[in-house]
């Protein structure tokens, strides 16, 4: 989500092998379906994720755009990097076990869509 309320449509990783396209029936429109053999980011999911927040937040050289993000180590692969300088994106990641203190939005509106999430599955 940005400052201005605007936010990247979600990706959702499943603990899957294969692709089953009913279990995103319902999710919202644009939502990413990824899958992998934990259902956790894996550093080839981020690349996909990065892909997905391109196209919808459409960084430029006129209009470079930042993401922050935490320090898991799917995020910090080279090829993360590097994919992030050829598409004008500003890659920042906090410190380890920081994120809740430095990310209001892990207090407000993350905490929120878990917890609203949780009572609907």
């Amino acid at each position: 989500m940005s400052a201005t309320g605007v936010f990247v449509q979600p990706a959702l990783i499943l603990p899957r092998k294969k692709m089953n396209p009913l279990l995103y029936k319902d999710a919202p429109n644009g939502t990413l379906p990824l899958i992998s053999d934990t259902g956790y980011m894996i550093f080839q999911l981020f690349i996909d994720w990065l892909t997905h927040f391109v196209k919808h937040a459409k960084p430029s050289t006129e209009d470079p755009v930042p993401l922050i993000a935490d320090n898991h180590t799917s995020h910090c692969s080279l090829l993360a990097v590097l994919f992030c300088r050829e598409n004008h994106i500003t890659f920042l990641t906090l410190q380890p076990h920081a994120s809740h203190v430095l990310q209001p939005l892990d207090k407000c509106f993350v905490a929120l869509l878990k917890a609203l999430y949780s009572s609907e599955t």
